[in-house]
């Protein structure tokens, strides 16, 4: 691609260009910015770069853009990276893990991006990758650092609390991609012998998924007083489902969602925290440690907790007959 192609497809003069790459100063930064992605993009950055440009290029490669678990965190994580001076590009692999590692290699090898976030990583990167690569939820991969969030601990800790205030029919709604949620649910109830439960796995995401569990609910396990979603989304539906057939939230039953999104705040749902900044700066600190010394090896693997916030979604048991 020609400069004057370039140019064309930035909107800009080819001078503008030129001078983007010689990082002149009456060039704006927003418009190197423009250019250089533009560049990646279509895979003559290293052409034309003059070596003066100094931010380093970092990619997020995550499983989707349209929950808010993962937008908050990408979000965040984007935040951080732009703060201590680097751009963020961002891709999505829709939890296609074969097009996981093809993003991978595409930035690591094609782009030649400096350092590569990736969640739930699922297999272990590349050898010859000279770039550092941090796996974010990718439990048990090994040949990466790793930062992973304890969701066990707080699910105990919520039905310990749903039991002290008197409930002892516990259900949880989830959806196929939350499996390990329900098995931490299942776990958490292992320590209880006088209290009856309800699995139910949607074949919908979001809040059709929890419309579709209440539904289930009234029909298989109608006595439940306490509801554990396995995301807030799934929360907010089972409440709305709940109070179309006139049940009231806490007083009938209680709802606990996870993750902890600002809509929880406004809607007074209880939820687990999936600390988003704790995870993302943690991240960031190993990725800049690597930045700084290609020579550091750690392989860690950093476990963060989330931590359970009761609000009003959350009260004392009311026998229900």
């Amino acid at each position: 691609m020609t400069e004057k192609e370039l140019a064309r497809l930035a909107g800009v003069s080819p001078s503008t260009v030129s001078k983007a790459f010689s990082d002149a100063k009456d060039v704006s930064e927003s418009t190197k910015e423009k250019i250089f992605k533009i560049a990646r993009e279509y895979g003559c950055f290293g052409k034309y770069h003059k070596g003066k440009y100094t931010k380093r290029v970092i990619a997020i490669i995550c499983p989707e853009l349209i929950s808010g678990h993962y937008g908050m965190l990408t979000d965040t994580l984007r935040t951080i990276l732009e703060k201590n001076g680097c751009i963020a590009v961002i891709s999505s692999f829709d939890f296609n893990f074969r097009k996981q590692a093809e993003l991978i290699e595409y930035y690591a090898s094609y782009l030649k991006v400096d350092g590569i976030f990736v969640f739930h990583m699922y297999n272990a990167p590349k050898k010859g990758y000279e770039i550092p690569i941090i796996g974010l939820y990718s439990d048990g991969n090994d040949g990466i650092d790793e930062i992973s969030l304890d969701f066990r601990t707080p699910i105990k800790e919520a039905i310990d609390r749903l039991y002290g205030l008197g409930h002892r029919s516990f259900a949880f709604l989830g959806e196929e991609l939350t499996q390990p949620k329900a098995q931490y649910f299942r776990a958490a109830l292992e320590d209880y012998g006088d209290v009856s439960s309800y699995v139910f796995t949607s074949k919908h995401r979001f809040e059709q998924a929890g419309e579709d569990g209440v539904e289930a609910l009234m029909k298989d396990f109608p006595k439940v007083t306490a509801l554990v979603c396995a995301y807030d989304y799934i929360a907010i539906g089972a409440i709305k489902e709940l109070q179309n057939r006139g049940l009231k939230i806490p007083e009938d039953v209680s709802v606990l969602g996870t993750d902890n999104l600002s809509i929880g705040r406004y809607t007074e749902l209880s939820s687990i925290d999936a600390t988003p900044r704790e995870v993302c700066l943690t991240a960031w600190d190993l990725m800049e440690k690597k930045l700084e010394n290609k020579f550091f090896k750690s392989l860690q693997k950093i476990v963060i907790k989330g931590s359970v916030i009761f609000r009003r979604s959350v009260s004392e048991a009311k026998n229900r007959q």
